[in-house]
């Protein structure tokens, strides 16, 4: 055997062994740390969703209830919400678990992205590289509030159908068949709602892309692309039909665009790009990591230097054509983070201000620019100069480098978040504490935590709602949630289950 094909099986091993590290590091991660107490959001799916179950009135239209004409619809998370509720009391901590599953899927899917086309020499060791630097990107515990928010977590159940459909575009785009397209289309417009509409309008752009570049490719494009839009266009006028049970609290896009510019005179308009690139890399860095917080900023503005560059060469070689698979994903990718990014600036920061980009939330979609230079630079990277020059350093050493740093880099990140862990219990303890004392008296909802949003409610509808996991065993009042986490209080639960009142409109959670 070579010493070259044996060079790269151990590429090969590493690679694997390192993606099942960090998949169980995250895993274990998540059944220690993550809340399974309910909050925020959860209280709203409480009342419209999982009160029709137990009262036998669910229906088809309800797992596509929106609080206001604007939200989304989210049927994935209800259907796992009545999964929890069925057979696990009401366990958050389950969701998330799931949440961890999904970003392994995308991790498998991204890997035969890679791997299409792969021509067993040495560039094999650049796919696998890359390969496991998104394994790292999606299961790292850099922003641990991904992992301990279930509702966030199972945002990756979303990129799954995302990815496929990706892939499906590519797949009809070179074989000239439509139906895997069809299938894909409609099932990502069904679960994903307006997120799917992005995603199309993302890869009908990507398409566009490859049209421009690839002259050859014309005809098959336009096929494709009303292939996409038909379905999309089913799809949409279904979703009119769902119901909304609440009223619309979002201003107008004209209000939100003037809001924005308006931002641009505070001066920090410089963190709209910095944080989306930084963030994913390090969302906060451990103290004894840099002696001097001074030398932080310096790194991170070198590291925002080096990703811009990044980002430049990435639509440089974009705009080369002789397109693949993982390269048009890419392409696809880095659009739908565009437009994520562009929602998150126009209907978040343009109300609470630039530092709101510090979200932990957020970085599980400001990851995707990072996965699609991975995407591009492991299978372009072998079509640079073969030659010594600034341009191989630009293509190829410095990717590598950052490679080989992402992954450094996780073993501090997940240390410092296995450090932390040992707080997080307490904060789910009182969120617990203050639910028994709302079922005691429903009425006393002085020093509520924030994310306990149903203190903001009615008398009558928090009184309902909390009654309703009490006599029904769910969540904080379950034996079998309180024996999975010692810190749980033990709450005493009812012993009949009272009428379910009508369901009335309810405030928006904070998610």
């Amino acid at each position: 055997m070579a010493l070259s094909t044996v060079h790269s099986v151990w590429v090969r091993v590493t690679a694997w062994m390192i993606a099942v590290a960090a998949l169980l590091n995250t895993l274990c991660y998540v059944l220690r740390t993550t809340n399974p107490v309910i909050r925020s959001d959860d209280w709203y799916f409480l009342d419209i969703f999982l009160s029709k179950a137990a009262d036998g009135s669910l229906g088809i239209t309800d797992f596509f209830v929106k609080r206001y004409g604007d939200d989304h619809a989210q049927p994935l998370l209800k259907l796992l919400l009545l999964i929890d509720w069925r057979y696990f009391d009401l366990d958050f901590t389950m969701e998330a678990v799931v949440g961890v599953f999904a970003a392994a899927a995308c991790v498998l899917i991204l890997h035969q992205f890679v791997m299409a086309g792969r021509c067993g020499d040495v560039t094999d060791n650049r796919r696998y590289l890359a390969w496991v630097a998104m394994c790292v990107l999606l299961l790292s515990l850099n922003a641990v509030g991904i992992w301990t928010w279930s509702l966030v977590a199972i945002g990756y159940l979303t990129i799954v159908p995302v990815l496929l459909f990706m892939g499906a575009a590519w797949h009809a785009l070179q074989r000239r068949r439509y139906v895997v397209l069809i299938a894909a289309t409609l099932l990502l417009g069904v679960v994903a709602d307006d997120s799917a509409l992005i995603a199309a309008i993302a890869t009908i752009l990507a398409l566009l892309v490859v049209a421009f570049s690839d002259g050859s490719q014309r005809a098959g494009v336009w096929r494709a692309i009303i292939t996409i839009v038909a379905c999309i266009v089913v799809v949409r006028i279904g979703y009119r039909f769902a119901p909304v049970i609440g009223a619309s609290q979002d201003p107008s896009m004209s209000a939100q665009l003037s809001k924005l510019v308006g931002r641009l005179s505070a001066g920090d308009w410089w963190k709209w790009f910095s944080l989306p690139l930084s963030l994913p890399v390090v969302y906060e860095f451990p103290d004894r990591m840099i002696s001097s917080w001074v030398l932080w900023p310096i790194v991170r503005a070198t590291m925002v230097a080096l990703l811009l560059a990044a980002h430049i060469a990435f639509w440089w070689r974009a705009w080369r054509g002789k397109y693949n698979l993982p390269m048009f994903v890419a392409i696809c990718l880095m659009l739908l983070s565009y437009a994520w990014l562009a929602g998150i600036l126009l209907v978040r920061v343009s109300y609470f201000g630039s530092d709101y980009l510090y979200q932990d939330r957020y970085v599980q979609f400001f990851q995707f620019n990072l996965v699609a230079l991975l995407l591009m630079w492991a299978t372009a990277s072998e079509l640079g100069p073969k030659i010594v020059s600034w341009r191989h350093t630009l293509l190829t050493v410095f990717p590598i480098a950052g490679c080989l740093a992402m992954l450094a880099i996780q073993v501090p990140l997940s240390s410092d978040a296995w450090h932390r862990q040992r707080y997080l219990p307490h904060y789910y303890q009182q969120l617990a504490i203050q639910i028994g004392q709302l079922a005691e008296n429903p009425a006393n909802t002085e020093g509520c935590l924030p994310e306990l949003v149903v203190c903001g409610w009615s008398l009558e509808k928090r009184q309902q709602l909390v009654q309703f996991l009490r006599v029904n065993h769910l969540n904080v009042f379950s034996p079998k949630v309180q024996a999975r986490y010692s810190y749980l209080p033990r709450l005493p639960t009812a012993a009949a289950v009272p009428p379910l009142l009508p369901s009335v409109p309810v405030p928006a959670g904070t998610h």
